[in-house]
């Protein structure tokens, strides 16, 4: 057997033994839980440095991010912490000008930009990706590997306030969900100006909405104005500002 047919059979056998970890791994995983850990480790050590071989799982967990809300809003980010933290740190990009990426920031390149790459594809269409979008929420946060950045949680909004398909199928829908993250994180990291000319073009939007989406719209305003707090017993969680939204709409409607 040839060396390129070996190296061949042993990439199917890692891509195999990657799918079935990834499609086995439940929603609302334990980033503690012992299985989940070792598989997860697993996967990092078999990767050899082989940049060929961490390409196809992120391509992999993205596959499912897509396929799958629920995993991609509970299971997807703890997927990717667990193998940055896994992975050699002496892994490098192939790029001899990228070469300063190495270990867990190569990871984090690389879940960046199939993120970029898929985002842009479902934008165009008239189904957006729940799961997508969801776990594009789920990076917003600070100080984690799969953090986002504010500028391109900025750009994601203004793509979708400009897509011809933000009223079509669920992706209105799709767009509250990530607002209620994104809101409150870019307020937070002190893009409040920038966050409220994209606020401005919803309220514009708004006037053309059926009066679902406008009270929606209406939610999250009064929740911004409110710096996204709930009751103090609701933790200020995502399900919270949610539940926020639809108390603000059903005030706003008894009194009409």
């Amino acid at each position: 057997m040839t060396e390129a047919k070996t190296s061949d059979l042993f990439f199917g056998v890692f891509k195999n033994c990657v799918d079935n970890i990834i499609k086995a791994l439940p929603p609302n995983m334990d980033p503690t839980d012992a299985t989940a850990t070792s598989a997860i480790r697993i996967i990092a050590s078999q990767i050899n440095h082989d940049h060929k071989r961490l390409q196809h799982v992120v391509q992999t967990i993205q596959a499912r991010i897509f396929e799958d809300a629920v995993w991609a809003s509970s299971t997807a980010v703890n997927v990717y912490e667990l193998l940055a933290a896994s992975i050699d740190p002496q892994i490098s990009h192939p790029d001899i000008q990228m070469t300063t990426i190495t270990g867990s920031l190569l990871v984090r390149h690389q879940m960046m930009r199939a993120c970029q790459v898929q985002f842009h594809q479902t934008i165009t269409t008239s189904n957006w990706s729940r799961g997508l979008v969801a776990f594009l929420g789920q990076t917003c946060t600070v100080g984690n590997m799969t953090s986002t950045a504010p500028k391109i949680t900025l750009d994601i909004i203004g793509c979708m306030l400009g897509s011809e398909s933000l009223t079509k199928d669920e992706n209105f829908d799709i767009f509250v969900g990530f607002f209620m993250r994104a809101g409150p994180f870019l307020d937070g990291l002190g893009y409040r100006d920038e966050l409220t000319v994209r606020v401005e073009k919803l309220v514009e939007l708004s006037k053309s909405l059926r009066t679902t989406e406008w009270l929606a719209i209406y939610g999250l305003l009064q929740l911004r104005e409110k710096g996204w707090q709930m009751e103090e017993e609701d933790g200020g969680s995502s399900d919270s500002l949610l539940d926020g939204v639809t108390s603000e709409c059903q005030v706003y409607t008894s009194d009409t």
